[in-house]
């Protein structure tokens, strides 16, 4: 996920990297991050696991309209589909689908899935975690 990110989004990942980098750090925040910052495997400052949960339409309140969110969908779910509201469409979900977006730009809900376990992994960043350690991101990812 970090991988796809500094593609797609080179100075979010940065930013996180940045962040992370400082908290491995044994004299960072008094020695009190380091030991668990080098068991996070991640750039993203948050991570969310959702077990078995419908996802009413809805804007995340964290983050910033130019954050990319990661959902990763894991699960044995038998149709399980995102939809985007702004664009009155659906997507399949199915196990193995990873997305990034904007959860704060967009509005976006799942809802039954049928049969099966669904499992998402939402990563995202947290902008305060971001700002306390350097300069607001203000870019969009990459431009193609």
């Amino acid at each position: 996920i970090s991988f796809a990110l500094a593609a797609i989004h080179p100075d979010l990942f940065e930013a996180g990297r940045h962040v992370l980098e400082f908290c491995c750090n044994t004299e960072s925040h008094k020695g009190h991050t380091h030991e668990w910052a080098r068991k996070w495997n991640s750039v993203y400052t948050a991570l969310t696991v959702l077990s078995n949960r419908r996802s009413p339409g809805h804007v995340d309140s964290h983050g910033r309209s130019n954050y990319l969110d990661a959902l990763v969908s894991l699960g044995t779910a038998a149709h399980p589909k995102i939809f985007f509201k702004e664009l009155n469409s659906s997507f399949s979900y199915k196990s193995g689908t990873v997305l990034f977006f904007s959860g704060r730009g967009w509005t976006h809900e799942v809802g039954d899935w049928g049969a099966g376990e669904r499992i998402c992994y939402a990563s995202y960043m947290r902008p305060e975690i971001i700002e306390a350690h350097m300069s607001p991101v203000t870019s969009w990812g990459v431009r193609v």
